[in-house]
């Protein structure tokens, strides 16, 4: 029997099977594309990172803070407490007050946003990991961490806007989700480096 006839009674799975982990072994325009689209998402997640720093916190208690009720933070509600006589002392943690706040409008609104970008770069990030040489079980971590970042980020967000008590909890899940992807993004960038760029030009100069 043929090679083309072999391919031919090939099953869709079985075509589909045999595309991943191939992309180390494509044309370079296609590696130079996988390449180019980390190195730009990196830049985007880095400006991400920076717009976190100016209006929310990297800190479970300040993302609490940023998302919680309006009139929900104990200074706030210490300082409109006119009743109250004398001196109180202040902690340092009650000073990690955000400077910027996100009422319930502007969460609908980020999370009408971000979430279909999130789901758009797990599912970019999730098509680069079936092009690289892994093992199965290191692909499915991957994949799994992409998309359950952006549920755990914005769970934790809307954790924290509904329950305020449990705001420090869920700040510290939305802290996760975003490290989360940030980690994802980093390995797929190293191991996409390596395979597609470094160790391709070993095997060119053998």
């Amino acid at each position: 029997m043929s090679s083309d006839q072999q391919s031919s009674q090939r099953t869709p799975s079985d075509r589909s099977a045999a595309l991943v982990g191939r992309l180390p072994d494509g044309p370079p325009e296609a590696r130079l594309a996988a390449i180019l689209f980390l190195l730009v998402l990196g830049v985007a997640n880095a400006f991400g990172a920076w717009q976190v720093a100016n209006f929310a916190s990297f800190s479970p208690r300040g993302v609490a803070a940023t998302v919680a009720p309006a009139g929900h933070h104990p200074l706030a509600m210490e300082c409109c407490n006119f009743s109250a006589v004398g001196e109180k002392p202040i902690r340092p943690e009650d000073l990690d007050v955000p400077e910027h706040r996100i009422e319930r409008a502007l969460l609908v609104q980020d999370t009408h946003v971000h979430v279909p970008v999130y789901a758009m770069t797990a599912a970019f990030l999730a098509l680069l990991v079936l092009g690289l040489r892994l093992s199965s079980r290191a692909r499915l971590s991957l994949i799994l961490l992409a998309f359950a970042a952006p549920v755990a980020d914005f769970t934790g967000l809307w954790g924290a806007h509904l329950v305020p008590s449990a705001g420090v909890f869920f700040g510290a899940l939305a802290v996760a989700g975003g490290l989360a992807m940030g980690v994802c993004y980093l390995a797929v960038l190293a191991i996409a480096i390596r395979q597609l760029v470094f160790v391709h030009k070993e095997e060119s100069h053998a």
